[in-house]
């Protein structure tokens, strides 16, 4: 195992966060950092390729962006020192900032090129007790990963947090620059409990609106319902909500959220649902197309969708993934693969092509590069080709499948949640490096790599490695 040695963090990684008063445009609660820069740059800057949203793109592919070389041996660069809380968010990337949200609701911007803290804003005490079960985060706050509005140099986040003495997600807009807050809005799906809803699943924004994902806690315990919000980024026009047509469940909970197709519609997976075999079709285990207006546009289920209803084998374990020629493939807790047509989904039992994929489930969000799609499968990762209107399962590995896999300068990139950071090649799955970071990391832990540096979770830290 070939294992990076710690570096000792630089002076200025560790310089603490101080509150200056009376900064112009700061809102209650940021910090900026002593010394530092005080504002990152435009998220919009020419010649910059941002990673705005997870997985790097409104399609969340876990493909680097702006990586112009071939991957070779990783080396760490530098390390910040341990955050505020745990991070199940995958950071953001632009304007010279890399950018983590915490379970503690807080938001940090850090100097991508040397880690140097430029500002850190505390947004609200996140839940500790009070909801309809204990779930596994606690503390709980941010934990879907936030989205970048690089048109108005605007970061979006949602935090779980108390409201009146009862937990409630609010939508969060700050400006990416310097941590201001911009706007604050109290976001539920009328006529459920929200102490009984999570928001898991990455946000999206498309067409000046801000796509609010919703599930259940794990136990998928109270009356939950899974549903998609819209917030339009202009204050003053309505909320628009979408939910599973169901009794209770249907949650869209995978870690990637509603990937955006060319039309402007998105495309997202569900959980398990209340109906059991004999009963109606009720939106549970299935791929969904929302208009931007919320509007069921089409779905697949497969056949076996009732089944897997009362045996817990959710397809939305994972989210779609977009394949050249109108194509998109899911895959969940089953293990079973589905290419589908995404110019029509094609109802129940619809699917171009299935094939077994995993030995078990698949969980977090898949790698793509042209037809192939990198997927987390329990045991391992497991490289699938779509090839005409076929799926061909072309290596499995033992190595990685418990996180995000990325693809980056020629390489397959993983970090499991022991801490360990697998480099793969994407031609056989044969392992090329191992770096052994702080662990644990948190549940389907994520890579991001922009230019020539890859970033990683070691603990509550982040850390930024060379040699993409």
């Amino acid at each position: 195992m070939l294992k990076a040695s710690r570096r000792v963090v630089a002076p200025v990684v560790a310089a603490l966060l101080v509150a200056v008063p009376g900064v112009v445009g700061s809102a209650p609660g940021v910090a900026l950092a002593a010394g530092g820069a005080r504002a990152c740059g435009p998220t919009d800057a020419a010649g910059e390729a941002p990673w705005s949203e997870f997985g790097g793109a409104g399609t969340h592919p876990q493909d680097g962006v702006g990586v112009t070389k071939p991957a070779g041996q990783l080396h760490r660069k530098w390390e910040t020192s341990p955050l505020d809380g745990a991070v199940y968010a995958e950071p953001l990337v632009a304007g010279g900032c890399v950018y983590v949200a915490t379970e503690d609701n807080s938001v940090y911007a850090f100097n991508a090129a040397t880690g140097a803290p430029v500002w850190h804003v505390h947004l609200a005490s996140p839940v500790t007790a009070g909801l309809a079960c204990a779930g596994d985060i606690d503390p709980s706050g941010i934990t879907g990963t936030p989205v970048l509005d690089p048109a108005h140099d605007e970061l979006w986040a949602v935090v779980l947090t108390y409201v009146s003495g009862r937990p409630a997600h609010e939508v969060v807009a700050l400006n990416a620059r310097t941590g201001a807050l911009l706007r604050r809005q109290v976001v539920a799906l009328p006529g459920t409990d929200p102490a009984a809803e999570q928001q898991r699943a990455a946000l999206d924004m498309e067409a000046g609106n801000v796509y609010v994902p919703l599930g259940g806690l794990y136990g998928d315990c109270g009356d939950y319902k899974g549903a998609v919000i819209s917030v339009p980024g202009t204050p003053g026009h309505k909320l628009g909500y979408w939910h599973t047509p169901t009794a209770r469940e249907g949650a869209v909970w995978e870690v990637g959220g509603p990937d955006v197709l060319p039309n402007g519609d998105i495309l997202l997976s569900t959980g398990n649902s209340a109906a059991s075999p004999g009963q109606g079709f009720d939106g549970g285990d299935a791929l969904i197309e929302l208009t931007a207006s919320l509007k069921v546009a089409s779905y697949f289920a497969p056949r076996s969708w009732a089944v897997w209803n009362t045996e817990d084998l959710d397809l939305g374990s994972t989210g779609p993934a977009l394949l050249p020629g109108g194509l998109a493939f899911q895959v969940g807790k089953a293990g079973v693969g589905f290419l589908v047509s995404t110019s029509h989904l094609g109802g129940i039992g619809g699917q171009l092509a299935s094939a077994q994929v995993c030995n078990g489930g698949a969980y977090g969000a898949d790698a793509v590069s042209g037809s192939t799609v990198y997927v987390p499968c329990s045991g391992g990762l497991v490289a699938v080709r779509a090839v005409g209107r076929g799926l061909h399962v072309l290596w499995s590995s033992s190595a990685g499948g418990s996180g995000s896999p990325l693809v980056a300068g020629g390489r397959l990139f993983e970090e499991v949640q022991s801490g360990e950071v697998v480099a793969l090649s994407p031609a056989t799955g044969g392992v090329l490096q191992r770096l052994s970071l702080a662990p644990p990391a948190t549940h389907f832990p994520w890579l991001v790599a922009v230019g020539s540096t890859l970033w990683a979770l070691d603990g509550t830290r982040l850390e930024a490695f060379s040699g993409i």
